[in-house]
């Protein structure tokens, strides 16, 4: 999932919350809401100037790389800003736009459209795009979120019956901590369309032989060895390949006759039998 730098900040705040009941849930996510609005809107009244106080600080930058780049009058309210060899763009005063594309996306002038503004003898704060304005942060934290008493001022409703949450039911089994997959992501081997069922184990050459073809096999990986190693007379005849042959193969455990079991050792039945001196 692709979220940008705003939905993280949120679900970083409201992380505490999120493990809670929804009932409970609501309620934490609104208070934190409505203490962030006021903390937003004081900070906003002590702010100085005109503009933020970041935005500020990046205008200052721009206008410093301003100083080595030479506009040149092109006609109307278009210029050309040279900064360098080869580097020339033009700037729009009316349209607030450069074609480096700076200004257009941040609305902030860029250093460009700042040495024309120099020249011009203008102000650059009046170039700055209103949403980066003092006044416009005061507008979008001046609505708060109203408070709530609490449930025992709440009005009693008698003939309304309450909403009980639903039944819990524990499933079978221990919960599972490890995220679910897609069924098409692939899980054990880096092949595509390969999934943990589907998936053999064939990876490279590693290919699963049956222990019955492992003579045949070996047999077959020593014969052109040996081939290309012997050495070869001019004028010999060429002899045709032979057939392999099989290696016998030691039984296994599991194939090795049974073994006898041995007689049980019982315990014998023997009596004793004391004789008591007679007194």
């Amino acid at each position: 999932m692709l979220v940008n730098n705003l939905s993280e900040s949120f679900n970083k705040m409201i992380l505490e919350a999120r493990g809670k009941l929804i009932l409970t849930m609501m309620k934490t996510v609104r208070t934190k809401i409505m203490l962030l609005i006021v903390k937003k809107k004081e900070e906003a009244d002590k702010w100085k100037g005109t503009l933020c106080p970041k935005i500020k600080k990046k205008l200052d930058v721009n206008i410093k790389d301003s100083l080595r780049c030479v506009p040149s009058h092109a006609g109307g309210d278009k210029y050309q800003v040279e900064c360098g060899p080869g580097k020339k763009h033009v700037v729009d005063l009316v349209q607030n736009s450069c074609s480096c594309k700076n200004w257009d996306l941040t609305g902030i002038p860029c250093m460009h459209a700042l040495a024309v503004i120099h020249v011009k003898y203008k102000f650059p704060e009046t170039y700055v795009q209103t949403w980066h304005t003092k006044q416009t942060q005061i507008q979008i934290y001046s609505n708060f979120v109203s408070p709530v008493r609490g449930p025992k001022q709440w009005v009693s409703l008698s003939n309304i019956q309450p909403k009980l949450p639903p039944l819990l039911r524990k499933p079978p089994g221990r919960p599972t901590k490890v995220r679910r997959k897609e069924p098409d992501e692939q899980q054990t081997t880096e092949r595509l369309s390969h999934n943990k069922r589907s998936c053999k184990g064939e990876v490279g050459q590693n290919i699963p032989v049956k222990r019955h073809q492992v003579g045949v096999r070996t047999q077959q990986q020593a014969t052109p060895s040996q081939q290309e190693g012997a050495p070869t007379q001019q004028g010999a005849p060429t002899q045709l390949p032979t057939a392999p042959t099989q290696i016998p193969i030691a039984p296994t455990h599991q194939e090795a006759a049974p073994r006898q079991k041995l007689p049980l050792k019982r315990k014998s039945t023997t009596t004793t039998v004391r004789c008591m001196p007679s007194t």
